[in-house]
């Protein structure tokens, strides 16, 4: 294989995540969209309403997520993966990772008792999932933060050495 097709391939590969997170992004946006329709016009949600807000509100760090996952991806285009600006993102997206996880944990002693008073233990399971999603991508996204860190010394050790 060539360097002109791996690079090729390469670009590909970035585009294709970008247009996930194109769809993933408008889908959100479209989610939060009729969820604030729904809170403004529907008088009939009762207790879901402050769930539905906190849905809503946790949008905002998705986004940052989203918007420093394309930073990412550009600094993969630009061969600037091995930055402290790499690093950077990826402590943004770690963080807003576990606030997302912070905010539907706060809320959980609410969701609990909406779902005791509707007696719908599904909601309760939909919450330990929302808990637990963001929060084992904030893991995740501190173990590459980790390894990224040791890459980057070891390509500025390897540069010092030739």
């Amino acid at each position: 294989m060539t360097i002109q097709n791996f690079k090729s391939l390469e670009r590909s590969s970035t585009l294709f995540l970008r247009l996930i997170l194109l769809v993933l992004t408008i889908g959100v946006l479209v989610l939060c969209g009729f969820l604030l329709y729904q809170i403004i016009q529907s008088d009939s949600l009762g207790y879901y309403r402050p769930i539905l807000m906190g849905l809503v509100i946790s949008a905002i760090p998705l986004f940052y997520i989203f918007y420093q996952a394309h930073n990412l991806l550009n600094n993969i285009d630009n061969n600037l993966s091995l930055t402290d600006s790499s690093v950077n993102s990826l402590r943004i997206i770690k963080v807003c990772s576990f606030i997302i996880s912070l905010m539907y944990l706060i809320g959980s002693p609410f969701i609990f008792n909406v779902a005791q008073q509707d007696d719908a233990p599904g909601v309760v399971l939909i919450n330990i999932i929302l808990i637990m999603g963001p929060f084992s991508v904030g893991v995740f996204t501190y173990i590459l933060q980790k390894l990224l860190i040791n890459a980057i010394g070891y390509k500025s050790e390897n540069e010092l050495t030739i």
